[in-house]
């Protein structure tokens, strides 16, 4: 008892209390009787009577406890007869004998409210039965006995039943109701209003064996309720017991039946969540995109209200709407780069090739709307019948908001993930155009909950990808099998892709690195080449996912190293991590991550052995033969994409750079210069400076061209050393040189003009000549400021040339006039360069 709601803990007190009252009550009424005519033996015998049948129960509340909560016994016939026959007292004994034994094996606390219900519900209608004959309220009161039954009492002994009924079935459905919290009428209605014939019944067949009594006499008694009460009460019972038997296996048929469309309805989203699934995970981009699109959409139509029938076919269309890319060539669904014309025709295929694959199927739910029109836009821009507005179904319209916030918030071929922040962003700028703006709406009201409450579960757009999911189940495990199956061909494609491209060794390791971290996340992916000045050192030329701040420009730590000997032996290594295979020099705040497994293959490329992919991870067997198998075949063809980045950094360098002084070289400085041109004046300012050796003909002609290499080489490293380590060095041709200060203004300029000129002329040639002396240089200095001076490379150098020129007259003009040479060049007016040009 103590674990039923208050009220009904309340309302079975009140109960105990009325019917303990009333039955004691009953018993002094009984005690001080003063009829003579009395027959106690009589009663006796009906007492007896109701107890015998008291087990005979037919349950009325349809339900499939063991608790007997709400039932019907075949003693009513016995009471009511011992109410008409004894008076209200004498039934309110049998009433407590009948419920008392009927219901011994229940809970106490249901055994007592039945006993005291039956004497209130007995003591009831004994007292409507009473005012309605001629026995009167004081002759109730006093315990007398009423006159033998007459037709003109029947009308009396109907009302009496039907009060005896309204108690006993609105006791019991109250209780229920207050413990099970339904509603008392509609409990009323479903399980005890359709009893009330059987108290009428039985009513009336109490009523006409004590007519029947009247008129025999008192000494055929018992026979008249052997011959009458009895059978018609046993009759009673049994039909109303075969009706409510018919019934309850009807219903529990129902229940079956219900139970059985459930889990088939459960089996066959399974079967199409599965499927689904294993055509999701084909997609190295989308994997497992239906499923948080389903989330999301289930989250807004339920927000929004959606009918059950609709919330169905959401949830189906959902894991289907993407079942058309089956028809889709994957060389357009992966493209990184922007789809043709002719490509985003059949990207917009998808919708109806998905609605035709799907028809046949005789779903249940509204699914091929939402299938087929998920791509219609608002405004009528969609595809693939550019339906506007109400047209578009509503289903429909839920999922393409859920499905483009999946789109953005996902990595994909042609970009990275964005922010959830800047995902929302688009919906609510897309509102009205696009989306459906109350269902953009409604979706902007729900989907902050929806993503935080999956980050809890460790997935979604707020959570970074960085471990290798979890696969719990055999379903799970088929579906990574599948996506590490295409994730092969899809590597391999990449690959290819970077193989095709002319890009040197930094930009092609960068991609093949970020390409294997994408195929293999949570990862820790490092490429190792040889070392230019010592062959027999692998150095780390780039890293990312884990520990990267720690692997960058890290070397082989010696000939002991792990890695080392991979790349010797030609054999991939696939274990446990090695601390004592990297010597990692980096001096970076970031917390060192520990790792446990790595994998290690070499690059070889025509016999030739350039260097290694290392992947690490922090699980102790967090690489598989799949994996080794995989990143093999990476490796045997990305060698021919490091080899071909190698080959283009030197052949590059050549292109690019001054085999003499090993400077860049005027092509060179003119490519870098207009590309830092092409911002226009929101670009980031820099200087040109232009300088031409003084002094340096004599050189040349007086100990030779190669003793004039050596200085030339001597000086190229003096620029170097003078100017900061982001400017640029090059050599213009002959004794010319160009420098690009970055983020220099005019003031700028001038101080490294003044640094290069007192460097310049510091600078020992170690050269004596036996007239000259010891041959000295100068250097005349010109310099032009962008965008100032010019908005382009011509024009920079033309200005800078114009002012060196400038700069060189006046500091021989000074030298005849016997004035001192400036330490720093001059601006002065600009004038033609066709002398210079003609002199280059």
């Amino acid at each position: 008892m103590n674990t039923l709601p208050t009220i009904a803990q309340n309302y079975l007190k009140l109960i105990y209390t009325l019917g303990g009252v009333l039955i004691v009550l009953a018993l002094w009424q009984l005690c001080h009787i003063t009829n003579s005519e009395f027959n106690w033996g009589h009663l006796t015998i009906f007492v007896v009577l109701a107890g015998m049948v008291g087990p005979k129960k037919i349950r009325l509340t349809r339900s499939r406890t063991t608790d007997d909560v709400g039932s019907m016994s075949l003693g009513f016939t016995i009471i009511y007869a011992t109410m008409l026959h004894f008076g209200p007292p004498a039934a309110v004994l049998a009433a407590c004998a009948n419920v008392f034994v009927g219901c011994f094996r229940q809970p106490t606390y249901q055994r007592m409210f039945n006993v005291a219900l039956s004497a209130v519900e007995a003591t009831a209608s004994g007292f409507a039965l009473s005012l309605l004959r001629d026995v009167g309220f004081a002759g109730w009161l006093r315990g007398e006995s009423p006159d033998k039954v007459t037709v003109a009492h029947l009308p009396a002994v109907l009302i009496g039943a039907i009060v005896y009924y309204a108690v006993n079935t609105g006791g019991v459905s109250t209780v229920i109701s207050l413990t099970s919290k339904q509603k008392i009428i509609a409990l009323w209605k479903e399980n005890f209003l359709w009893t009330l014939p059987s108290y009428l019944a039985g009513a009336s067949a109490s009523g006409l064996a004590l007519l029947l009594l009247g008129l025999t006499g008192n000494h055929v008694a018992t026979l008249t309720i052997v011959v009458f009460v009895a059978p018609v009460g046993y009759m009673t019972y049994t039909v109303y017991e075969t009706y409510t038997a018919r019934a309850r296996e009807k219903q529990e048929h129902i229940e079956e039946l219900q139970t059985s469309q459930a889990q088939l309805a459960e089996l066959y989203l399974a079967t199409i969540k599965s499927l689904a699934l294993a055509i999701d995970a084909k997609d190295q981009y989308t994997h497992q995109h239906i499923l948080r699109v389903q989330r999301y959409a289930v989250a807004v139509g339920e927000h929004m209200g959606l009918s059950e029938n609709d919330m169905e076919g959401l949830r189906t269309g959902a894991l289907l709407h993407d079942i058309g890319k089956l028809g889709v060539p994957e060389y357009v669904l992966l493209k990184p780069g922007k789809l043709t014309a002719e490509e985003f025709d059949k990207i917009k295929k998808h919708p109806e090739i998905g609605a035709a694959i799907l028809d046949p199927v005789e779903f249940p739910w509204p699914v091929l709307p939402v299938v087929k029109y998920h791509h219609e836009k608002w405004d009528g821009t969609g595809y693939p019948e550019g339906l506007a507005g109400e047209n578009i179904p509503f289903t429909a319209r839920i999922l393409a908001v859920a499905d483009v916030y999946d789109a953005l918030t996902s990595t994909r071929s042609y970009r990275n993930a964005w922010t959830h922040e800047k995902a929302i962003h688009v919906i609510q700028k897309d509102a009205g155009t696009h989306f459906d703006p109350v269902i953009a709406q409604a979706f902007l009201e729900v989907i902050d909950g929806v993503v935080q409450e999956m980050a809890k579960e460790g997935q979604g757009p707020l959570v970074p990808r960085k471990e290798t999911p979890i696969y719990a189940t055999k379903a799970d495990e088929a579906a990574r099998d599948i996506h590490r199956a295409s994730s092969e061909l899809w590597a391999l494609y990449e690959v290819a892709q970077t193989l095709s491209a002319s890009m040197g060794i930094t930009e092609t390791l960068d991609i093949l690195a970020r390409k294997l971290e994408a195929i293999l996340p949570g990862t820790s992916c490092l490429f190792l080449l040889k070392s230019e000045d010592n062959p027999d050192t692998l150095v780390a030329r780039a890293a990312v996912g884990t520990n990267r701040e720690h692997f960058l420009e890290c070397q082989t730590s010696g000939a002991r190293s792990l890695t080392l000997k991979t790349v010797e032996q030609r054999e991939t290594y696939l274990g446990g991590f090695d601390h004592d295979d990297l010597l990692i020099t980096s001096e970076t705040q970031v917390p060192w991550a520990p790792l446990n497994s790595a994998l290690i293959v070499p690059i070889v490329h025509q016999g030739e052995a350039l260097g290694s992919i290392n992947l690490y991870h922090q699980h102790a067997v967090a690489f598989s033969q799949h994996d080794q198998h995989l990143l093999e075949m990476i490796s045997e063809r990305a060698a021919m994409a490091i080899y071909n980045g190698l080959l283009y950094d030197r052949t590059r360098s050549h292109a690019f750079t001054d085999p003499l002084t090993e400077l860049y070289n005027l092509r060179f400085l003119t490519q870098y210069v207009e590309k830092r041109c092409e911002g226009g004046e929101e670009a980031r300012r820099f200087s040109v400076l232009c300088m031409d050796l003084d002094h340096f003909k004599p050189v040349n002609d007086n100990f030779g061209h190669l003793r004039g290499d050596d200085v030339l080489r001597d000086l190229a490293q003096i620029l170097r050393e003078t100017v900061g380590p982001r400017d640029v060095v090059a050599r213009y041709g002959g004794d010319e040189f160009l420098v690009i200060v970055e983020d220099a203004g005019q003031d700028e300029a001038n101080e490294i003009s003044r640094r290069i000129h007192d460097a310049v002329v510091s600078y020992d040639t170690r050269l004596v000549h036996p007239l000259l002396g010891a041959l000295r240089l100068g250097v005349s200095i010109g310099s032009a400021c962008f965008p100032k001076d010019g908005m382009d490379c011509a024009s920079l150098l033309s200005a800078a040339d114009q002012r060196m020129y400038q700069d060189k007259t006046e500091r021989k003009l000074r030298q005849m006039a016997g004035a001192p040479t400036l330490q720093q060049p001059k601006i002065a007016t600009t004038r033609s360069s066709s002398s210079r040009k003609k002199a280059a």
